[in-house]
């Protein structure tokens, strides 16, 4: 694992190259008393009962802010969805799990005021890249971190990832390590561990040329997700580990397999469980 995000730098000619008109931005909305507990909303400029996608950037669990994927907002805005960015607390303030529990917050408040702001939250998908689709992946197989939230997987109609590692631990660089240890809690990291029948349905991206996280991470998540029973699918994009990323950009956008993919599988119809239980979770 070499490294897992693109330098800020560049993300923010990635925006300044995007288009952002057709979409409203509501910026630096909290969900905790932390700095980096806030999160900015993208929403068209017409529409009500909008599907709710929450966003998580990625960035080797130790770097990235939400302002640098702007473009990741307007581009789902402008596609008919209201839009999360989170930011949450990185390494080395943090290790492993607070970035999960911290995004497991932000999914619980943006449910509570979605609708203010045009969206539906039984329409509520989450998603992410790199590090961030770890995270986002984690929130919909391991039910622990959304139940400390007061609900569970069920409040998901759906979870994305972007390039995620997701069979990576124990891990060959020292700074994955030093997030993820001691070595005793490397099965608690791995996303593959908790794969069973009653998850959310899960569409996994990666580009099939990635050196950074071997696409083989989607591959055997999916394999394992359906061969378990549960609804999963995979994308293979061309390019490296940024490709399905720049994807939203303003260069890639207007012509993207990916993004269509994405609002197919964001559209398709779902089998609603109407066990009384799980439905009372999520309330």
């Amino acid at each position: 694992m070499a490294f897992f995000s693109i330098t800020g730098c560049a993300m923010h000619l990635i925006n300044a190259l995007t288009p952002g008109s057709g979409a409203t931005h509501i910026p630096a909305l909290s969900y905790g008393e932390h700095p980096r507990h806030k999160f900015d909303l993208y929403r068209p400029e017409q529409g009500n009962n909008l599907p709710v996608v929450v966003f998580i950037h990625g960035g080797y669990w130790s770097s990235g802010e939400r302002s640098e994927y702007r473009f990741v907002g307007e581009t789902l805005a402008q596609r008919g969805y209201l839009a999360v960015i989170i930011s949450y607390r990185l390494f080395p303030e943090v290790r492993f799990p607070a970035f999960i529990e911290d995004a497991a917050s932000a999914v619980a408040a943006v449910r509570k005021i979605a609708a203010q702001y045009g969206g539906d939250p039984k329409q509520l998908y989450v998603g992410g890249h790199s590090a961030g689709a770890h995270s986002a992946l984690m929130l919909a197989l391991d039910e622990r971190y959304l139940r400390a939230e007061g609900g569970s997987p069920a409040w998901l109609s759906g979870v994305f990832g972007l390039s995620g590692p997701y069979d990576f631990l124990p891990p060959k660089a020292k700074k994955v390590a030093a997030i993820f240890g001691p070595p005793e809690r490397y099965p608690e990291g791995n996303t593959v561990n908790f794969v069973s029948a009653n998850h959310p349905p899960a569409l996994l991206i990666h580009g099939r040329d990635d050196t950074t996280v071997s696409v083989r991470n989607s591959q055997r998540l999916v394999e394992l997700l359906q061969s378990a029973g549960s609804s999963a699918e995979l994308f293979v994009s061309d390019g490296g580990h940024v490709a399905p990323l720049l994807a939203f950009s303003g260069l890639k956008r207007r012509r993207s397999d990916m993004l269509d993919a994405l609002d197919n599988w964001i559209s398709a119809p779902r089998q609603i469980d109407t066990n009384e239980d799980i439905l009372a979770e999520a309330q």
